[in-house]
């Protein structure tokens, strides 16, 4: 089976970064000098996607500009004698077929959304890939983790995969948490706790909302509750009734789990990112070593 399209879910407010996200796409704020979403974007590229579908808000179009030729940034460099410098923006609009899906502002709200506004363009595959935005998979050997989803989906027979992550004891009530069954070399998700108390977790594997789907999720989307809480419409409640209807294989990245989601984490994924370029690394050390260790 080849998977040829993913969506990247972008069209949420960044409530957590406020107040640069009032005007600042979440997803665009920068690791290093690139934007966060550009590295999910990469990952998938690496193992063969071609077709990548965006879902945005109707209120903010940064993601698709930077998925655009800039004829007028072209012309600048080429006056100032910088005509070079555009080659590293050229191929960014080229690098896959970009569609751009707007999630209407009246349009229920939830991370399920996003997939079911894409129907019309996913119903016809054999499956698909999902990733948010605000987070990524870092391999500073360049290995891709879509890639290995990828392969545990064709090798496992499951109806779809879902990515987890280890976390300390101390944290599973932060997070939704898995509990899984293993048969033979593969482990299969069997249902998703969302925050369990201290000391009743299933497990230490966190949800990381990457996932590969089929268009068997468009019918449970359809039929799904919304969340009597919140209201909203959640691919957790998705993936766990796909994982009752059919299996839903554990994925467990080899790279490191990087969050773009909070201030903190984000800090720390552009530290971790410079760690492996060897000029700012030595800036950095330099500076730590100045500013918190003298």
């Amino acid at each position: 089976m080849k998977i040829s399209k993913a969506v990247i879910t972008t069209a949420g407010f960044g409530t957590r970064f406020l107040p640069i996200t009032k005007t600042l796409q979440k997803e665009m704020l920068p690791i290093l000098n690139r934007p966060m979403v550009d590295h999910v974007v990469d990952d998938l590229i690496k193992t063969g996607i071609t077709d990548i579908i965006f879902v945005i808000s109707e209120h903010n179009q940064q993601i698709k500009h930077y998925y655009s030729s800039n004829p007028r940034l072209y012309d600048y460099l080429e006056s100032m004698g910088k005509a070079e410098k555009y080659q590293e923006v050229s191929a960014l609009h080229t690098k896959a077929n970009f569609t751009f899906v707007i999630q209407p502002d009246e349009e229920m709200y939830g991370t399920a959304v996003p997939v079911k506004i894409c129907q019309h363009l996913l119903e016809n595959e054999e499956a698909f890939l999902v990733f948010m935005g605000d987070d990524f998979i870092y391999n500073g050997n360049g290995n891709s983790e879509a890639a290995g989803m990828i392969e545990l989906f064709e090798q496992s027979g499951a109806g779809g995969v879902a990515t987890f992550i280890e976390r300390p004891e101390a944290d599973l009530h932060r997070y939704g948490i898995a509990e899984v069954e293993q048969q033979g070399e593969f482990t299969f998700l069997k249902r998703l706790v969302e925050k369990p108390a201290p000391g009743t977790a299933p497990s230490n594997l966190s949800n990381i909302s990457k996932y590969i789907l089929t268009p068997a999720v468009f019918d449970i989307i359809d039929q799904q509750a919304l969340d009597p809480k919140s209201g909203e419409l959640y691919i957790t409640d998705t993936v766990e009734e796909l994982a009752q209807r059919s299996q839903v294989a554990v994925y467990r990245p080899r790279g490191e789990y990087l969050d773009g989601g909070q201030v903190i984490s984000w800090l720390k994924a552009n530290l971790r990112v410079a760690k492996d370029n060897p000029e700012l690394r030595t800036e950095l050390e330099a500076f730590f070593r100045e500013e918190f260790l003298s």
